[in-house]
């Protein structure tokens, strides 16, 4: 009885840990034509599999000088830089929780009646005719800072993009009706720690900041500072400086479980808030500053003060944040199977 009893108090407590590690789901879906996906045969592919986290960010602010004259003077360009990087994440430890997550998406499907589709049926398909194929463990960086890992023997399908990646466009469709009336599936889930924060009373400054806070995101924009490159040929130096100081290219991605059939009926199922995923990292900030330099002629002024004045000025943070590796992990595996069981829960109680 006292075994009995104590295992018990160990079951409650290892639940409410792991209850503590998140913050509260809220889920939401999109559905179109939805109805025509309960004709669809019980048989599914699992299009894609990716598992997303970020391991480094960097963030960047930009204040154009100007000549305003005796009054106003001359102001220097002024450029902030901020980074924060993880350290002691460990890639086998994310390599066999991503492993996890989809034997356990695999095992569910199967549990509702579900025949998994293999990849070599699929290759027989004119849909991807001509795609690449790949096959995990798959562990790489695809967007700066951003790893992106795909379960081992998981074997998926990619099409080379070309100028204006023409093709790829409704390619779950075409396969859920050449599989004979299949559903298709797709899984991407991005785990995020930083967030960018904004200051309008900067004055005349460049200021960026970055703040932590480790969660499983809904939609969200990657913004990644713009490299900026000498161009070679005759044509890439006359048009290759378009870009602008302190810009960022974006990246708009969102966690989400779809669903597809034949006539492109479907389900996806998304994050209505960010999960939270709480006691692994401590909330902290980062902050560059950097003022612009300033001259206002007057009968004292010499020309080394008006060069001093205007040479650019840089300023550049960065900060490495050591996590545990082994609570990194399972934070990472719990949010991202909580929201898949969540989103499963509701995708085949509408299916009913």
């Amino acid at each position: 009885m006292k075994k009995l009893l104590l295992s018990v108090i160990v079951i409650c407590f290892t639940i409410s840990v792991n209850a503590q590690s998140l913050g509260k789901i809220k889920t939401t879906n999109k559905k179109w034509a939805f109805k025509t996906m309960k004709k669809a045969t019980k048989r599914i592919f699992i299009n894609s599999f990716n598992v997303n986290f970020e391991v480094y960010k960097e963030a960047i602010d930009f204040k154009a000088g100007g000549n305003g004259g005796r009054i106003g003077g001359n102001t220097s360009s002024s450029t902030a830089k901020a980074a924060i990087g993880l350290g002691g994440i460990d890639g086998v430890k994310m390599q066999e929780k991503t492993n996890q997550l989809y034997k356990n998406y695999i095992k569910r499907l199967k549990a509702e009646g579900y025949e998994i589709i293999t990849s070599e049926e699929v290759a027989k398909t004119e849909a991807i005719k001509d795609w690449d194929k790949a096959t995990g463990p798959y562990l790489k960086e695809n967007l700066s800072g951003i790893i992106t890992c795909a379960p081992e023997n998981f074997t998926f399908y990619y099409k080379k993009k070309g100028f204006f990646d023409f093709g790829s466009s409704g390619i779950q469709a075409k396969l859920a009706k050449q599989l004979n009336n299949a559903i298709v599936t797709d899984v991407n889930l991005y785990v995020i720690f930083s967030e960018t924060g904004n200051d309008w009373m900067k004055g005349r400054a460049a200021k960026v900041k970055i703040k932590t806070n480790l969660r499983l995101v809904g939609e969200y924009a990657i913004t990644i500072p713009q490299k900026f490159k000498k161009k070679k040929t005759t044509l890439g130096k006359l048009f290759g400086s378009v870009k602008i100081k302190g810009a960022s290219d974006i990246h708009r991605v969102s966690s989400n479980v779809a669903f597809y059939d034949q006539v492109q009926a479907s389900y996806t199922g998304t994050l209505k808030e960010d999960l939270e995923i709480n006691d692994i990292m401590k909330k902290e900030k980062v902050v560059a500053y950097q003022k612009q330099g300033s001259f206002t002629p007057t009968s004292f002024s010499t020309f080394s003060n008006y060069l001093d004045a205007k040479a650019d000025r840089f300023s550049t943070t960065t900060k490495w944040i050591n996590v545990d590796g082994d609570k990194y992990a399972e934070g990472f595996y719990n949010a991202c199977n909580t929201f898949l069981d969540k989103q499963l829960d509701e995708f085949f109680d509408k299916l009913k």
